[in-house]
């Protein structure tokens, strides 16, 4: 079953953008795209995005529960780690639950598929090189589909505020995924303003639903990004829709592939492949938390756009 993202979020975002560059040893080149308008487990069920209002104009959390629900924001740095990255001329997804992706067609140009993979962390604006140990310049040839795995788990620090309560209250991610922290001081890094580590389990199923959806698919700008949950193995994970099932079991990679538009040419005279990673307006999920009465966080997903050099 394919997870339809018309159902599943409501969102938030401020006008920052963020880079990756990835340094070959051959050539400057970059790893591609990345999982544009994914859905994530959150501590609520997530429906269709639009941009989170001034916290200023919030009187309360409940008052932006009411009003809002959830929206995206901009994190202040947006954690990942990566294991493959590349372009193939053939569509490289599994074919079946319980097979791993086709990528006799694929040319990566980062591969650290050790099971540790690269941790790169980028702040709005930021750029991350990633090793040249592992990056390699990308075959000669026009690609249609670009290609990631990455962790199923996206390391966020954002914060919402202060808001327009009499305290003047800022919510920020403390590390724990469960809670959130809060400060009255005004203060621009409050105390225990960390990251907090949010795991991808599920995309949810049909308008939203808390089950173990284990792909999903959206069009994008530039494409169509469609994604899929997988095990230690590289496996595609089984849909579960069974009452009580809120999530999968066994998640260890997000595999994201984007069926470009315009194709991308590599040529011998290409010197550059310039991806530019955009957490602007969705990186961070922003919710109402109904039991704390508090307003919580969780991870978003992040777009991409990338042009070729010679």
């Amino acid at each position: 079953m394919i997870a339809k993202f018309s159902n599943l979020y409501k969102s938030l975002s401020y006008k920052k953008m963020n880079q990756f560059n990835l340094k070959s040893k051959k050539l400057l080149t970059t790893a591609l795209f990345i999982t544009s308008g994914l859905t994530i487990l959150s501590h609520s069920n997530p429906v269709k995005a639009s941009p989170c209002p001034s916290a200023g104009t919030i009187a309360s959390p409940s008052a932006f529960g009411s009003s809002v629900g959830s929206c995206y924001g901009t994190p202040e740095e947006y954690g990942v780690t990566i294991y493959k990255m590349g372009l193939c001329t053939s569509d490289p997804k599994p074919t079946a639950v319980g097979r791993a992706p086709e990528t006799s067609s694929c040319s990566f140009n980062f591969e650290k598929d050790d099971g540790v993979g690269e941790a790169a962390s980028f702040a709005a604006g930021g750029e991350v090189d990633l090793s040249e140990t592992y990056s390699s310049r990308p075959d000669v040839g026009e690609y249609e589909f670009a290609y990631i795995e990455i962790k199923n788990s996206f390391d966020i620090k954002a914060k919402y505020g202060p808001i327009g309560d009499t305290d003047n209250t800022t919510y920020f991610t403390n590390g724990d995924k469960d809670s959130y922290g809060t400060d009255t001081t005004g203060s621009a890094s409050p105390t225990g303003y960390v990251a907090t580590s949010y795991p991808m389990e599920t995309f949810f199923g049909e308008n939203g639903n808390p089950e173990c959806a284990a792909t999903a698919e959206e069009s994008v700008d530039g494409g169509t990004i469609r994604a899929y949950l997988l095990n230690s193995n590289d496996q595609l994970i089984a849909d579960d829709n069974t009452p009580g099932v809120l999530k999968c079991t066994g998640v260890q990679k997000l595999l994201g592939i984007m069926q470009l538009n315009t194709k991308v040419n590599i040529t011998e005279a290409t010197t550059s492949v310039k991806t530019t990673f955009k957490v602007e307006n969705n990186g961070t999920t922003i919710m109402y938390d109904n039991g704390s009465d508090g307003i919580a966080f969780d991870s978003g997903p992040f777009s991409v756009s990338f042009e070729t050099s010679e």
